[in-house]
């Protein structure tokens, strides 16, 4: 059906480039045919010429705007149209299974998050007994307290920071070692 009505649109405008071509041949034949013609007499006919044209350009261009018109649909989003409602239940719906998975997701990461925490602290104390696991389980699970559990993890980071401080000033120490045993070396062999 569109492709008719394409070819309908199609038609049309080839329709107004021959009348345009008519028109041009038209003005061209007066300017050739009437040399003794006076002035106001061309200009008159061009004028009546020009009317023509652009009336049956406008006639055309009502005919291409009434075709376009009738192919345009029309999507209603009222309350009593079911494809208006079943699209807002859809999205409603799809809203709240995003939501619960988020909630799901930022519950799990919490849970991480805390597991990461006791583990790093356990491996800071070196060893964990089963009173160091209560502790751990009723500070972070039964009577949860933000305070405490923010303090653990600045000392946990403090210590991790602290960790890795002297693991680089070992590594250093190893490296000026490795320095000077190649110095001693160096001038044991040129002796």
């Amino acid at each position: 059906m569109t492709a008719i009505k394409n070819e309908n649109i199609l038609m049309m405008f080839e329709e107004i480039n021959e009348k345009l071509d008519r028109t041009n041949q038209q003005i061209e034949k007066i300017g050739l045919k009437q040399p003794e013609a006076t002035e106001s007499e061309k200009v008159a006919e061009l004028k009546l010429v020009m009317e023509n044209s652009l009336e049956n350009q406008s006639k055309q261009l009502y005919a291409i705007e009434n075709a376009i018109r009738t192919e345009k649909r029309k999507i209603e989003f009222t309350p009593t149209s079911t494809f208006g409602m079943v699209f807002f239940f859809s999205l409603m719906l799809i809203l709240l299974a995003v939501t619960v998975w988020n909630y799901s997701l930022r519950n799990q990461n919490a849970t991480l998050s805390d597991n990461d925490l006791k583990f790093r602290y356990i491996q800071m104390r070196g060893n964990a007994t089963a009173n160091d696991f209560a502790e751990l389980d009723s500070l972070f699970y039964f009577s949860r307290n933000s305070k405490k559990i923010k303090a653990l993890r600045k000392q946990v980071e403090t210590f991790e920071k602290n960790v890795e401080e002297r693991a680089k000033l070992i590594e250093r120490e190893e490296q000026l070692k490795r320095e000077k045993e190649e110095l001693d070396r160096k001038i044991s062999k040129n002796r």
